[in-house]
């Protein structure tokens, strides 16, 4: 944007005219220095990567296309709700899109439900865990949901590979993690497997940038399709261990209390 300031004499002169032009500069000036501004490279990976991503788009639209219109068919007969749903992202550069997502689960919150009939505070802790920590089931349903997005692929607003697309309210906190995001399209399979468990969540979009190659795209898909396979957190020892002993501590608090 080109902002021309006002030069040369004014249409009325007098002293009045004068000091509200001075002012006005000031006041702009002094707007324009302190606006936000941030910048973004060149879109990451090109028009190689957005070649591969239509490749692959179209060249699955046989499995991906049916199974959509199969998944569509039985949400709208399970819940009477809209099917296909959309909702604002940020884009590459800034650029605000509508994401298109196919609702299979009921728009009310199962954590809310199960925390709001149990009256142990232990147990509603450990329901919230539980009901969050995805299954085999729930990752297939959160896979599901994201197949319209391929459309988002084929406008050129999103990639099969990518950061998860944010909203404007989660871009803004952000100051130099926006650059590596906003050089970047969306992803449909997100890039926070990246991450090692100990950095913070916004370090993977430098992470993702500075390390960005065909092989970390397919890499990441990869680990993606085989973690449709895993029977979620639920499994890990570590947790079964921590549940059991968080299950023993209860158990003694009670006997103690008695």
């Amino acid at each position: 944007m080109l902002i021309q300031m006002p030069r040369g004499p004014s249409d009325q002169p007098g002293p009045n005219s004068a000091e509200a032009r001075n002012a006005f500069e000031a006041a702009l000036r002094r707007d324009l220095a302190s606006a936000p501004v941030v910048s973004y490279d060149a879109v990451l990976g090109g028009w190689g990567k957005r070649a591969a991503d239509i490749a692959i788009v179209l060249l699955t639209t046989p499995l991906w296309a049916p199974l959509l219109g199969i998944a569509a068919g039985i949400s709208k007969l399970r819940h009477n709700a809209p099917v296909f749903i959309s909702d604002e992202r940020i884009g590459y550069g800034g650029f605000a899109f509508q994401r298109f997502s196919l609702r299979i689960e009921p728009p009310t919150s199962k954590v809310e439900e199960i925390v709001a009939g149990d009256d142990s505070e232990q147990t509603r802790a450990w329901r919230v865990i539980e009901t969050r920590a995805e299954d085999r089931r729930a990752k297939w349903v959160r896979a599901l949901e994201r197949l319209p997005q391929l459309l988002n692929v084929l406008r050129g607003e999103m990639s099969i590979v990518g950061p998860a697309p944010l909203t404007r309210d989660e871009l803004e906190p952000m100051k130099s993690a926006k650059r590596h995001y906003l050089s970047a399209r969306p992803g449909v399979v997100g890039v926070e497997v990246i991450l090692d468990g100990h950095e913070d969540t916004l370090a993977q979009y430098k992470a993702y940038a500075m390390s960005w190659s065909f092989l970390t795209d397919a890499l990441i898909f990869w680990d993606a399709l085989k973690s449709l396979l895993n029977r979620g957190e639920l499994w890990s020892p570590a947790l079964v261990r921590a549940k059991a002993d968080a299950q023993r501590a209860v158990v003694v608090r009670k006997r103690s209390s008695n």
